[in-house]
């Protein structure tokens, strides 16, 4: 079995084929694990720069990270909020990764063997199976199955050939989001770990060093700019959008003229689901090859969860 993107769907895919017996090889094109609830580092400080904190909703999902919470890989955050609502608006119990946001797919790669650093190609079917070709030219395989769990247009140029599955793919939109990172020396916030919905700019701002199990010297914030701002400023110079989204906290935060020890942007080309699928994952017991994703479903942590279970299902259900 192959597994593309080691994200939190394809791992969980990965995981769920590796308990039902099969031998899983996952294959991801960045350097660490977790997709967009990876923990990316500048310089020695870490910030959470994709998802902030995850949810449990349903069953199955609140056992995972219960699972989590009892192994020290997850813990509860509870943050400030504005005006004392904090139960008000965290409708839901937020949890995260400790001592960074990839703690929460570690488990789920374990038993897996995973390949970082290994951007996919193209997939070809032979009469012996998949054949998993890289940009380097190489190719591994071959393997009874696929499983592409990686945002929805890239997903598409890797089963453009199965009929039906680029028309079924073409539905889900996916938006940008620029993630910037910001170290100061001292804290400068308020009293207050999150905001939300600023300004047209600013979607999110967060302490992340108010989270449980990070480093709290001084102040790390990861800022996340509004979808529509991101996508018109996708191909800009990522230390003028760095620069220019800092601008905008300290004119809505109105904090004193202080200069960042560290900073950088960071863009999620396809960070945020705008349209989901609406359906749990694609998978085509023919040709045995599926996709999945948080973008199935919805836009959740648990919705990425929740696909890579059920596609891995399908497929370990359709190999007996």
């Amino acid at each position: 079995m192959a597994v593309i993107g080691a994200g939190l769907a394809g791992l969980s895919c990965a995981s769920y084929l590796r308990r039902a017996g099969c031998f899983v090889e996952v294959f991801e094109q960045e350097r660490v694990l977790g997709g967009r609830v990876a923990t990316l580092r500048t310089g020695t400080v870490a910030f959470d720069t994709g998802a902030q904190y995850l949810t449990a909703r349903s069953d199955k999902f609140r056992s995972y990270i219960n699972e989590l919470v009892a192994s020290g890989y997850a813990a509860r955050w509870d943050a400030k909020m504005s005006s004392g609502e904090n139960k008000g608006v965290q409708l839901h119990t937020w949890y995260v990764g400790t001592p960074g946001m990839s703690s929460i797919v570690r488990p789920l790669a374990e038993s897996v063997r995973v390949h970082t650093g290994k951007r996919v190609h193209t997939l070809t079917q032979t009469d012996k199976g998949w054949m998993v070709w890289f940009e380097d030219q190489t190719s591994v395989g071959p393997f009874a199955a696929v499983a592409v769990a990686i945002p929805a247009p890239e997903a598409r140029l890797l089963v453009g050939r199965i009929e039906g599955m680029v028309e079924t793919l073409s539905r889900v939109r996916m938006l940008p989001t620029w993630a910037v990172m910001v170290r100061l020396d001292e804290r400068v916030l308020p009293d207050q770990d999150v905001y939300s919905d600023m300004s047209e700019v600013l979607r999110w701002i967060a302490r992340n060093n108010s989270k449980p199990g990070r480093n709290s010297a001084g102040e790390t914030i990861v800022i996340h700019a509004s979808p529509s701002w991101s996508r018109e400023t996708e191909d800009a110079d990522p230390q003028s959008v760095a620069e220019e989204i800092w601008a905008e906290v300290r004119n809505q935060l109105k904090l004193p003229d202080v200069k960042p020890s560290q900073m950088a942007a960071h863009l999620w080309r396809y960070g945020l689901v705008d349209q989901s699928l609406g359906e749990s994952f694609i998978y085509s017991t023919h040709y045995k090859l599926g996709t999945c994703g948080d973008w199935c479903l919805g836009r959740l942590a648990e919705h990425a969860y929740e696909s890579g279970q059920g596609l891995g299902r399908a497929i370990a259900s359709s190999l007996i």
